[in-house]
C-alpha cells in the first residue's frame, strides 16, 4: 500500500514564525558582514567586538537583575558557550582555512544532527520516521547548497577548517540543547550569552587586538553595530530559543537549515552574487526537508 501524506494542524505556529525570523536574521549575517569586509575597514574580529558589544551593554540591565537564577553558572557557561565567542572564534577561523560556503554546508547539518542526537539522549526527544527522514532530506539539501565549492576546493590543509565548522555545529547545539534542558527564559538566555562574551571578549579586543572600530567610517560602523548587536545577536537569538522553547531543540534546530539558502538568495541582489541551479535546487529540497521535520506532515498508510 503506498503510503500517503496528510497535513496536520500544528499548534506551534507561533513557533515556526520566531524560528523563520531567526533564520531569516541569520541567512543576512555573512551577506552584510561581507559587505564590512569587502571594504576592509572591518575585520572579523571587530564585527565579533560589535556584535557582543552592543547586544551586551543594551542587555546588562536585566543580567544586573536577574544574575544567573534559575540557570545557574554551569548553565550559563554552557549557553555563552555555545552561542557566543567560542562559537564565532571557532567559525572564523575555519574560514582561514576552507571556503565560507563549507561553513554553510557542514556547520548547519553537524548542529542540526547534534541537536537532534543530543536531544534523544538527554532530554528523551525521540523523532519518528518523518522527522528522522525529513533531517536526511535537509542534510542533501544543504550539501547541494554547497556542493560545487565543496567539490571545486583545492586546498590540502581545508579538511581543518571543515572540522572546526563541525566544531562550531557542535558548539550551537550545545545551546540549543542547553537552553531547552535548563528550561531557559528566552530572554534570559540572549541576554547571558551577550554579557558573558562582552565580558570575556572586549578585554582581550582592545589589548591584544587592532581595533578598528575607530578608525573606520562612522557609517558603516553604525551600521554593523545595529545589525550585528541589535538584529543578529540579540533580536534572531531571542527568536530562536523562543522557538526552540516552543518546538523543541530537535525542531528547533533544522531552522538552521534555512540559513544558507537565505544567504544565497539575499548575495545575488546585494552582493551580485548569482544562484546557480544546483544552489536553487539546495533551496527547495531544504524546505521540503524541514516540512518532514518539523512535523508539518505524517506518514499515513
Amino acid at each position: 500500500m503506498f503510503a500517503s501524506l496528510k497535513v496536520e494542524n500544528n499548534p506551534a505556529v507561533p513557533g515556526i514564525c520566531y524560528g523563520l525570523l531567526a533564520a531569516l536574521l541569520w541567512g543576512a549575517w555573512p551577506v552584510v558582514s561581507s559587505l564590512g569586509l569587502r571594504e576592509q575597514t572591518l575585520t572579523a574580529y571587530d564585527i565579533t567586538a560589535l556584535r557582543f558589544g552592543v547586544a551586551g551593554v543594551l542587555l546588562l540591565p536585566l543580567i544586573i537583575k536577574r544574575g544567573v537564577r534559575g540557570i545557574g553558572w554551569i548553565g550559563a557557561l554552557i549557553l555563552a558557550f555555545g552561542a557566543g565567542v567560542p562559537y564565532m572564534l571557532i567559525t572564523v577561523a575555519g574560514m582561514t582555512y576552507a571556503p565560507a560556503s563549507h561553513m554553510g554546508i557542514i556547520a548547519p547539518s553537524s548542529m542540526m544532527t547534534i541537536s537532534t542526537i543530543g536531544s534523544w539522549l538527554i532530554l528523551g526527544d525521540r523523532p519518528d520516521r518523518t522527522r528522522i527522514i525529513g533531517l536526511i532530506v535537509i542534510i542533501l539539501g544543504v550539501a547541494l547548497l554547497g556542493g560545487q565549492a565543496l567539490i571545486s576546493s583545492q586546498r590540502q590543509d581545508q579538511w581543518v577548517g571543515d572540522l572546526l565548522f563541525v566544531a562550531g555545529g557542535a558548539c550551537w547545539a550545545c545551546y540549543t540543547v542547553g537552553s531547552k534542558y535548563f528550561k531557559a527564559d528566552p530572554l534570559h538566555a540572549t541576554a547571558l550569552v551577550a554579557v558573558i562574551s562582552m565580558i570575556l571578549y572586549l578585554p582581550l579586543y582592545f589589548t591584544l587586538g587592532e581595533p578598528k572600530i575607530f578608525t573606520a567610517p562612522g557609517n558603516e560602523v553604525i551600521f554593523q553595530a545595529l545589525f550585528q548587536g541589535v538584529g543578529s545577536a540579540f533580536l534572531a537569538l531571542l527568536f530562536y530559543t523562543k522557538a526552540v522553547s516552543l518546538l523543541g531543540a530537535a525542531r528547533g534546530a533544522v531552522f538552521a537549515a534555512l540559513v544558507p539558502g537565505i544567504a544565497v538568495l539575499l548575495a545575488y541582489p546585494i552582493l551580485g552574487e548569482s544562484l546557480s541551479v544546483l544552489e536553487f535546487a539546495g533551496v527547495c529540497v531544504v524546505t521540503i526537508g524541514m516540512v518532514g521535520a518539523l512535523g508539518l506532515i505524517k506518514w499515513k498508510k
